[in-house]
């Protein structure tokens, strides 16, 4: 009795000594991608465990009514607005092209989040609603900070992928399309760029931010008017004063740039310790598999079935060649001319198969969350980049050692079999891979509880004005000390330009003079 007594007694005292420490957290995070949703969820499921409040629209919901003080929005209609042929689509366009074209989506994915009925009961006039914080996905739809402006409380953005271009732009973080990581390079890869190489990208880049900071942030300026009425600020000066991006990257397999102290790097912690239990079936398979076995996902995004049959020929013949069992996630019903040792799944627990003993090789799409447990779990890739980042990773996957690089819009069974054959034969892909495992762990924090204590941080102190780069407020050349060069280089070409016009007077004036002086002697002989 007493024991229970002395506990109450002190969970009394710590409620006094720390009122309030617990925060009311609006998350809006609408992309339809459960790759995406995981990394976010994983924050929002750990705020929750600290004992804050969380609102979060997502169209990934868990709906688990055992969860406390974590109400979820349900969006999943979004997905609804985003089912492509994403092969198609990398075949088409560049990926500053594909988001330009994709404008009308992102309107419709924005205008579908304000216009849900909860959440405008949210931020409705009259609503005695209140939050501490705004956690948002900051990827394209900056309307939704007007939801920070709405509860004058900060917003903490945070990405799945490494920033974006115009997350760099937003912050002040140098731009530098000459240099990785790029997201645009269509199969330049890691080495040194040529000239005309950096022109190209140095052109897209800069035209990708001037159409995303006119013509892409008025149509979500006019989105959020209609929501929001017409006295709201402009969308760029919010967007400028968010007070942090929490980004899913690590320096080991990042291509390091410089960057503020806004960006705060939480790559990895979506890994979990406990592996989700293989099915009897799928079990015996891989226990069985003793020469090893191939895993081939395309994620969630990228559908296998999305191939053509050209290319889905390519495949099969390449995996009944080898001697490997091969699991497949496959999301159709059949696999027309599947081989004996290939077995498709629709949908696979992904880390409890990297971390099966029997695997040799993971052939994938690229994405940064298959990538991350790739290297928990040690295991060698094959990357088939389709759009986004993928290229990116899977040029400094390549360029550590740990992976090869294959366009899947062009590969044959050849070049398949002997990616497979040169890494399984090959232990120093493995060797690398053990050795970029034990880099990437080796880290003064653990990842999620960093992050946790940074959005306490903003919480506490009410945003993180300090955080802010001054050269976010500077335009573009100022930037890049454009208009100091272009005043030296003036003033430099103004003083060459006068200097040459002096020695060309004084060569003319020494000239007529010589030849004056040749004339001058020349009467005197005469006389």
């Amino acid at each position: 009795m007493s024991r229970h007594f002395i506990t109450a007694t002190l969970i009394a005292i710590v409620g006094v000594l720390h009122p309030g420490c617990a925060a009311r957290i609006l998350g809006i995070f609408p992309f339809p991608s459960f790759s995406h949703q995981i990394v976010f969820r994983g924050l929002t499921l750990a705020l929750r465990e600290r004992g804050h409040e969380l609102v979060v629209v997502t169209p990934n919901p868990i709906n688990d009514p055992t969860l406390k003080n974590y109400t979820e929005i349900d969006v999943s209609f979004m997905y609804e607005h985003w089912r492509l042929d994403w092969i198609s689509v990398a075949k088409k366009y560049t990926y500053y092209d594909f988001i330009m074209q994709s404008t009308p989506t992102f309107s419709t994915i924005t205008e579908g989040i304000l216009s849900h009925p909860k959440l405008q009961k949210l931020y409705e006039p009259e609503s005695r609603e209140t939050f501490d914080l705004l956690l948002f996905e900051a990827l394209r739809w900056p309307a939704v900070l007007l939801f920070a402006k709405r509860y004058e409380i900060p917003a903490i953005g945070i990405t799945s992928l490494s920033p974006t271009n115009q997350v760099h732009y937003q912050f002040g973080n140098p731009i530098m399309p000459s240099q990785p990581p790029y997201w645009n390079s269509r199969g330049i890869g890691f080495e040194k760029l040529t000239f005309w190489q950096r022109l190209c990208n140095f052109v897209q880049t800069w035209r990708f931010l001037f159409y995303y900071r006119t013509t892409y942030m008025q149509t979500q300026q006019e989105i959020a008017r209609k929501y929001f009425g017409n006295d709201i600020p402009d969308l760029r000066d919010l967007e400028k004063n968010v007070s942090l991006v929490f980004t899913n990257q690590q320096a080991p397999i990042t291509f390091v740039r410089p960057s503020v102290p806004k960006i705060i790097d939480i790559g990895g912690f979506h890994i979990s310790d406990r592996h989700e239990p293989l099915s009897k079936d799928l079990r015996m398979i891989l226990d069985e598999a003793t020469q090893g076995f191939v895993y081939m996902s395309l994620g969630t995004n990228t559908k296998s079935a999305s191939l053509s049959n050209e290319m889905r020929g390519e495949f099969i013949a390449a995996f009944s060649e080898m001697p490997y069992t091969v699991i497949w996630k496959y999301e159709d019903d059949l696999l027309p001319g599947q081989p004996d040792n290939v077995h498709t799944v629709k949908w696979i627990p992904q880390q409890s198969v990297l971390a099966h003993p029997n695997i040799k090789v993971f052939i994938y799409q690229g994405g940064l969350q298959s990538t991350e447990e790739a290297i928990s779990h040690a295991v060698p890739v094959i990357g088939l980049p389709v759009l986004g980042d993928q290229t990116s990773n899977i040029d400094k996957i390549v360029s550590l050692g740990v992976g090869k690089k294959l366009d899947i819009s062009s590969v044959d069974r050849f070049d398949l079999v002997e990616a497979i054959q040169s890494i399984v034969r090959d232990d120093s892909y493995k060797r690398s891979m053990l050795k970029l495992r034990d880099l990437v762990r080796d880290k003064p924090y653990d990842s999620l509880e960093n992050a946790v204590w940074w959005t306490e941080y903003v919480i506490r102190h009410k945003g993180a004005p300090h955080l802010h780069s001054t050269t976010a407020d500077d335009p573009w050349y100022q930037r890049q000390d454009i208009d100091l060069i272009f005043i030296i280089y003036t003033a430099i070409l103004t003083a060459c330009t006068i200097a040459l016009r002096v020695l060309y007077k004084l060569l003319a004036y020494s000239i007529y003079f010589l030849k004056h002086q040749h004339l001058i002697r020349k009467k005197e002989k005469v006389y």
